[in-house]
């Protein structure tokens, strides 16, 4: 049985390991970012920063703080859940609304109604990006 918070636990720590060892942090960042389907603009909401702030720390202009990547692991963790719990949704044919109850992940995952909104909404795009560009390929 899939496991949300084992599978968040684990991406968490990848994310954020990858970016503190990475020579180029902000590439790392972008490339965890595009992996996801996730715009400049979305990170930044979620962030609540300037797109272009985003964009500095990608191009390394200005190097993220500790807490930017333990934001950012954070989110990103959350939206590949989202991402995984989506292509259970497919696979299964069938919903599986015990792990995608709001009220369980908001308390679970330390974040405000707003965030998982965010969060829910751009994990539902991403997986839907990428599937489509699959389907394409095949």
């Amino acid at each position: 049985m899939y496991s949300a918070d084992a599978s968040f636990v684990g991406y968490m720590r990848d994310i954020g390991a990858t970016i503190l060892f990475s020579p180029n942090p902000g590439r790392t960042i972008k490339e965890v970012r595009k992996s996801m389907e996730v715009s400049q603009d979305d990170l930044a909401r979620l962030m609540s920063l300037r797109r272009e702030t985003i964009s500095r720390i990608e191009t390394g202009s200005i190097t993220p703080t500790a807490g930017f990547i333990k934001r950012f692991s954070k989110y990103a963790s959350i939206i590949k859940v989202f991402r995984d719990l989506n292509a259970r949704k497919d696979a299964e044919k069938k919903g599986d609304s015990a792990l995608l109850n709001h009220t369980f992940m908001r308390t679970h995952f330390s974040i405000s109604k707003g965030e998982l909104d965010n969060l829910h909404r751009i994990g539902h795009t991403s997986y839907s990006k990428t599937k489509k560009k699959v389907l394409r390929r095949i």
